[in-house]
């Protein structure tokens, strides 16, 4: 009889006011996430213990890297992706909706290699097949 109904659209816009990227990945992770670590009198929020464990070997590194320097550049129209969420597509660089995690190139070509066939005695001699 005391109890109150959740407002269910309250409690989303509180998590969305709440949340933080994290610096090392750029994962948005909560304010009570589990994985945290003080720098300089600063709370940081991590989405697992591996990205905090690389954020305390070397703070200043993540602190001061801007988030876009690290981005490849990408042919205009590359298609990108959400590792976890493949569904998830749009063209250019990006965060996905679902989780945060950044986007990556859907579909990155492999390198094309070619095996070279050389005569041991007659180096000067070069094939693109055995014989």
């Amino acid at each position: 009889m005391g109890t109150k109904p959740t407002d269910r659209e309250g409690d989303r816009n509180d998590v969305e006011t709440h949340s933080h990227a994290d610096p090392i990945c750029g994962m948005t992770v909560s304010e009570d996430a589990k994985h945290r670590f003080e720098h300089a009198g600063e709370m940081h929020r991590f989405c697992s213990a591996a990205c905090r464990d690389k954020f305390e070997t070397d703070p200043q590194r993540y602190l001061e890297a801007d988030a876009t320097s690290d981005l490849p550049p990408a042919p205009e129209g590359t298609l990108f992706t959400c590792p976890m969420h493949p569904e998830v597509e749009q063209v250019g660089h990006g965060d996905c909706p679902k989780c945060g995690m950044a986007l990556e190139p859907k579909g990155v070509p492999a390198v094309a290699t070619r095996t070279e066939w050389t005569c041991p005695m007659h180096p000067e001699i070069v094939r693109d097949a055995p014989g």
